[in-house]
């Protein structure tokens, strides 16, 4: 064997081992093209305690999906969800953002992942309280990893969300 192929046969050894040193559980890297949805203050997709900005008033007991830059948070009333225009329940998610809305309405933007179509456009006025926070219903009408932009006012945000 030559000394690039043991250098990786070892690094395989050594991922292996540490995939499986949380009880026998292998978490396989995404593929390119898959969904990173993050959870507040962990992993993709796992239940994680969220910041205090985004927690007066808070639904308990959702899962919840941080924004990449931290300044946005959505609590998914539906898990899974769902493309097309599903209903009990539908895809809502109560957005909360970190800056003031200052009255501005939240405009999302949502694309496949590494696609520029189709798109979809949401615009939710700056009307609920209490709080910074806007909730919505984002359909989509195929199932896969979609790219979502929120903008408020001069903020922004971006994550990724699967949908089946």
């Amino acid at each position: 064997m030559t000394t690039p192929s043991m250098f990786i046969a070892a690094l395989v050894v050594v991922l292996t081992a540490g995939a499986c040193a949380d009880g026998g559980a292998v978490r396989a890297a995404p593929a390119d093209g898959a969904c990173q949805d993050r959870a507040a203050g962990s992993s993709a997709g796992a239940r994680a305690p969220v910041p205090s900005w985004a927690s007066v008033n808070a639904p308990g007991g959702l899962p919840v999906r941080m924004g990449v830059r931290g300044d946005a948070l959505g609590y998914l009333f539906a898990d899974p969800l769902r493309a097309g225009r599903p209903t009990d329940p539908a895809n809502k998610i109560l957005w909360y953002v970190r800056q003031p809305r200052d009255g501005h309405p939240l405009e999302i933007t949502a694309r496949p992942k590494g696609a520029r179509a189709p798109v979809v456009r949401v615009s939710v006025p700056a009307d609920s309280g209490p709080g910074e926070i806007y909730p919505s219903i984002v359909e989509v009408p195929s199932a896969g990893c979609w790219a979502l932009d929120l903008s408020w006012g001069s903020n922004h945000d971006s994550l990724e969300l699967t949908y089946l």
